[in-house]
C-alpha cells in the first residue's frame, strides 16, 4: 500500500514539471517577442525619413547655386556704374543716383559711346570714353542702357553688331564687373505716330535679341519694358513726363523698387 503511493506521487509529479517548463518556454518567447517589437521601434525612425527624401532636380533647385546679393539696395547702387542716354542721365537729375555712378550722355547711342570722350573722373584729368572710365573704376556692377536712339534710324544687323562690340569693350576693360544689359524701354502711342520707325513692337523684338546678346555675353538681362507699358503695350502715362519718350521721377522710383527686387536675384 505504501509503495502504490509513493508512485502515485511520483506520477503527480511529472505534470508540475511540464507545466513549469511549459510556462518558462512561453515566458521566453514572450520576452523575444517584445524585444523584436522593440528594436523594430527603435528602427523605424531612422528609416522613415529616408523613404520620403525628395532630392532637388536640377541647379535651379539650389539656392546656393543661386548666390543673392547681400546689402540694402544703395549698397547695390553705389557699387554699380550707371551707363546709357538721357534715360539713364534721369537718374542723376531727378536725384535718385549720384551723378559720378551714372555714365550717360543724352543723345547717344551704343555705337557712338564708344568713341565719345566725355568723363572726367578727376578734377583736371583727361576726358575718357565710357569703357576707359569703367576700366578705371572697374565697378562691382555695369548696368548698361541704350538703344532708343539707335532703333529709329540704325539697321537690325548694324545695331546688333555695334552692341556686341561696346559690350565686348566693357568686358575688355573690367573683366569681373557683372555685366547687365537692360532693356530697351517703350514708347508712348503718340510718339510712335509722329515717328512711325519706332514702335514699340520693334522694340519688344530688339528686347529679345538684347536678351540673347546679354547671355552670349556672359552677362544678364533686365527687362524694364514690361514694368513701363500699359495694357496696350504702349509708355503708360502714369509715367511719362510729357514728351512719350522720357520719364518722369514717378518712373524712376517704380524702376529703382523693381531693381531692388531683381538685384536680389543675381
Amino acid at each position: 500500500m505504501a509503495k502504490h503511493e509513493k508512485r502515485q506521487q511520483k506520477k503527480s509529479k511529472v505534470p508540475a514539471i511540464l507545466l513549469v517548463l511549459f510556462l518558462f518556454c512561453l515566458a521566453g518567447l514572450c520576452l523575444a517577442g517584445a524585444y523584436l517589437v522593440y528594436s523594430q521601434q527603435v528602427d523605424l525612425p531612422f528609416l522613415t525619413p529616408q523613404a520620403t527624401l525628395s532630392v532637388p532636380e536640377g541647379p535651379s533647385a539650389s539656392s546656393a547655386t543661386r548666390p543673392q546679393s547681400t546689402g540694402t539696395l544703395q549698397d547695390f547702387i553705389d557699387e554699380t556704374i550707371f551707363v546709357g542716354d538721357s534715360r539713364t542721365n534721369g537718374l542723376a537729375k531727378y536725384g535718385f543716383v549720384d551723378s559720378d555712378r551714372v555714365y550717360a550722355i543724352d543723345g547717344a547711342n551704343h555705337s557712338t559711346a564708344r568713341t565719345e570722350r566725355f568723363i572726367q573722373l578727376k578734377k583736371g584729368g583727361k576726358l575718357l570714353t565710357i569703357a576707359d572710365a569703367v576700366g578705371t573704376v572697374k565697378p562691382k556692377y555695369l548696368m548698361v542702357s541704350f538703344g532708343i536712339n539707335g532703333v529709329a534710324f540704325m539697321e537690325e544687323d548694324t545695331f546688333f553688331s555695334e552692341y556686341a562690340l561696346f559690350l565686348d569693350e566693357l568686358k575688355a576693360k573690367t573683366p569681373d564687373s557683372v555685366l547687365i544689359v537692360q532693356s530697351i524701354l517703350p514708347v508712348s502711342a503718340a510718339y510712335q505716330q509722329r515717328e512711325p520707325r519706332m514702335t514699340n513692337d520693334k522694340i519688344k523684338r530688339y528686347n529679345r535679341k538684347l536678351a540673347q546678346l546679354a547671355e552670349q555675353k556672359g552677362g544678364l538681362y533686365f527687362d524694364t519694358f514690361t514694368l513701363f507699358k500699359d495694357g496696350k503695350g504702349n509708355l503708360s502715362s502714369t509715367y511719362d513726363s510729357g514728351d512719350g519718350l522720357h520719364f518722369n521721377s514717378r518712373a524712376y522710383q517704380a524702376w529703382l523698387d523693381n531693381l531692388d527686387t531683381y538685384r536680389k536675384t543675381i
